[in-house]
């Protein structure tokens, strides 16, 4: 299940009368296509502001035998750069003035710092993505859309709005 064009625009208005860090890792995940341990894995060093760009270089997963671990991304072409919107892009700014607020060096810390992160800018269980998205559908009355289904709903709009299938792949 993915969201249409219209279903999409709706989701990301639900999306602002959320607290910043739920809002942005949910943004991200719709508006860049990451997987949710990607966005687990994302640091703010990932960030590159000046260009617009998102680096994908590592996951961050749960298993019940191991816990939380980071390894590298899940096959040799996930590890890649994906392109940021200038709405991304601002409220990424306004998000790390929140991170700013709580800690005054971190600009000097963005390699320690995970982007998805709880209300005391500690990283989250990768789980915990799957659980926020599912209460702003059903407060909304929206269809059920899996993490992975923002995903797909990323490729299906870029497809939509003419992008070659070649660079959609990649």
């Amino acid at each position: 299940e993915i969201f249409s064009m219209v279903e999409a625009r709706e989701f990301l208005t639900h999306l602002k009368k959320l607290p910043i860090n739920k809002r942005i890792a949910l943004e991200i995940m719709l508006l860049c296509g990451l997987r949710r341990a990607e966005l687990c894995g994302l640091r703010w060093s990932d960030i590159d502001f000046e260009n617009k760009l998102l680096y994908v270089r590592r996951n961050r997963m749960y298993s019940p035998t191991c816990g939380i671990y980071e390894k590298g991304p899940k096959t040799y072409t996930s590890k890649r750069t994906v392109p940021i919107i200038d709405s991304l892009a601002k409220d990424l700014t306004e998000y790390m003035d929140w991170f700013r607020e709580a800690d005054v060096v971190f600009d000097r810390k963005l390699n320690e710092y995970y982007v998805a992160a709880n209300d005391k800018r500690e990283p989250i269980h990768p789980g915990t993505l799957r659980d926020w998205l599912a209460k702003i559908e059903s407060r909304h009355g929206m269809k059920h859309v899996t993490c992975h289904g923002l995903r797909h709903t990323y490729c299906s709009l870029l497809l939509s709005q003419g992008v070659p299938i070649q660079t959609v792949s990649k």
